[in-house]
C-alpha cells in the first residue's frame, strides 16, 4: 500500500492456510512417491493429474492465505493474492453493514450468488463482519466483502461516494 492509501487492512486465516497447506503436501507426497518408489495401488492416477492438483494447490495455499482492503481517492479495492476487484468511486451508490447469515457466502474465498433479483460478488472471511455496497454499473449489482471495522470502512465509503 503506498501514501495514497485512505485505508488498508489485511485479513489472514492460520487454519485456511494450514488446511491449504496439508492437501498441497498430501498431493505433493502421493507425486513424489509416484514417481521416486513407482505406482500408487492398482490403478494409479496418472503422474501429470499428481502434478496439475500439486501446483493448483499450491497456488490456492499461496494466493489465498491473505485478504486485502485498500481504498485510495479514486477505488476500493479487496482481493486475494492476484484475484482482486477494484470499483471507482463513481460506481459505488451506498454502502452498508452485511447482516445476512454467517452461512449465506459460505466460507472463505470468493462467492457469487443471486438473492432478492440482484447478482452479488463476495470476498469473504469467516468469523469476520461484513460491508455491503449497492454499485451503480457493472456485472454485479452488489459487492460484499469482510472487513475487521465495518463503521470505519462504511464512514469512508460514505464520505468518499458523497463527494462524487
Amino acid at each position: 500500500m503506498d501514501s495514497n492509501t485512505l485505508y488498508g487492512e489485511k485479513i489472514a486465516s492460520k487454519w485456511t492456510t494450514i488446511l491449504f497447506a496439508f492437501v498441497t503436501a498430501f498431493f505433493m507426497f502421493m507425486m513424489f512417491y509416484q514417481i521416486f518408489v513407482g505406482p500408487l495401488g492398482d490403478y494409479p492416477a496418472p503422474t501429470w493429474v499428481l502434478i496439475v492438483l500439486t501446483v493448483i494447490f499450491l497456488f490456492l495455499t499461496i494466493n489465498f492465505r491473505v485478504m486485502t482492503i485498500e481504498l485510495t481517492p479514486e477505488f476500493l479495492s479487496t482481493g486475494f493474492g492476484v484475484v482482486k476487484h477494484r470499483i471507482p468511486w463513481e460506481d459505488i451508490e451506498r454502502g452498508w453493514e452485511d447482516e445476512s447469515p454467517l452461512w449465506t457466502y459460505g466460507g472463505w474465498g470468493i462467492r457469487f450468488e443471486k438473492s432478492h433479483g440482484k447478482r452479488r460478488l463476495a470476498y469473504t472471511v469467516p468469523q469476520t463482519p461484513r460491508v455491503a455496497l449497492s454499485l451503480k454499473r457493472g456485472r454485479f449489482q452488489e459487492f460484499i466483502f469482510s472487513t475487521r471495522k465495518p463503521g470505519e470502512l462504511i464512514g469512508l465509503i460514505e464520505e468518499m461516494t458523497s463527494s462524487t
